[in-house]
C-alpha cells in the first residue's frame, strides 16, 4: 500500500512540474505569413477552379428578368444541380454546376444540348463539393 501511495505522489510532482513548464516556438516569418494568405484566401470564399455549363448570357433592357426566368426554368428540370446567376457588366450569365474536370462539364452539356442548344462548357471558380 505505501508504494502506491510513493508512485502516486511521485506522478503528482512530476504533474505538477510539468504543468508549470512553458513553450517557446521559434518559427521563420515566412509562416505567419503563408498563413494569412491561406486564411484570406479561404475568407473570400471563391471556390476552386473547375468548370461550369453556361446556358444563357445577354444585355440590355429586361436582361435580367430573362436571365432570372432561364435560371427558374433551368431548376425546375434539374433541382439537383446549382444554378448561378452572374453579372458581368453588361451581361446577366447563367451558369450551372460545380465540375471538376471539363469531361464532366461536357457529358452534363451533352444531356441538356436538346434544352439548351447554345449552352457551352468554360472554366469558372467552382464550389466545393458536399462532405458526404
Amino acid at each position: 500500500m505505501n508504494i502506491k501511495k510513493i508512485l502516486l505522489l511521485i506522478l503528482l510532482l512530476t504533474a505538477a512540474e510539468f504543468s508549470s513548464a512553458q513553450v517557446t516556438v521559434v518559427a521563420d516569418p515566412a509562416i505567419d505569413l503563408l498563413v494569412k494568405k491561406h486564411v484570406k484566401a479561404n475568407s473570400e470564399g471563391r471556390g476552386f477552379p473547375g468548370f461550369r455549363v453556361q446556358i444563357f448570357s445577354d444585355s440590355g433592357n429586361g436582361a435580367r428578368e430573362r436571365a432570372n426566368e432561364k435560371r427558374s426554368s433551368f431548376v425546375s428540370k434539374y433541382p439537383d444541380v446549382p444554378a448561378y446567376l452572374d453579372f458581368n457588366n453588361p451581361n446577366f450569365i447563367v451558369r450551372v454546376g460545380d465540375f471538376r474536370t471539363k469531361l464532366e462539364a461536357r457529358k452534363f452539356l451533352n444531356s441538356i444540348n436538346v434544352e439548351f442548344p447554345y449552352a457551352f462548357v468554360r472554366k469558372d471558380m467552382i464550389q466545393p463539393p458536399p462532405i458526404e
